[in-house]
């Protein structure tokens, strides 16, 4: 993966915890179709050996499904969802999330500290390789998307 585009470390209180996280735009260096990734790192302060990384690669999107998600062009950090409606309008945008949002970021970390990351017991980081399959299980907040 060949780094593109990556933000700073910004900080986000969560139930009297600091976490740090930065987002950043990727180039995969082996992709059938498209090569644009968006990596964003969280880790608790204090706690830098336990990250959680989620990669979201446009790669990973099911070419059966009328929907697809387009991953950080032109906007790093921002992922968009394309529904196929008809032959005459093939793409048209429905939903976008913006990791660059420290919103959408207390909602991931919130996700993933119900579903297994425990920055504070664990000695390795926590891998997503495909996040685009979890766009759909995170209940974002409206207005913000």
């Amino acid at each position: 993966m060949k780094h593109i585009n990556k933000s700073r470390l910004r900080k986000i209180s969560i139930d009297n915890e600091t976490y740090l996280w930065k987002v950043g735009h990727y180039h995969l260096t082996e992709f059938t179709y498209s090569e644009c990734a968006e990596k964003v790192t969280i880790y608790l302060e204090g706690f830098k050996n336990a990250p959680l990384n989620l990669l979201f690669r446009q790669e990973d999107n099911d070419a059966n499904s009328n929907r697809k998600w387009i991953v950080g062009y032109p906007d790093t950090g921002v992922i968009w969802l394309f529904t196929q409606k008809d032959s005459n309008n093939p793409q048209t945008e429905s939903v976008s999330i913006n990791l660059n949002r420290p919103a959408i970021i207390r909602k991931i970390i919130e996700y993933f500290i119900s579903n297994g990351w425990s920055p504070k017991t664990s000695n390795k980081s926590f891998i997503v390789s495909n996040g685009l399959e979890l766009l759909d299980r995170i209940d974002f907040p409206n207005g913000i998307k």
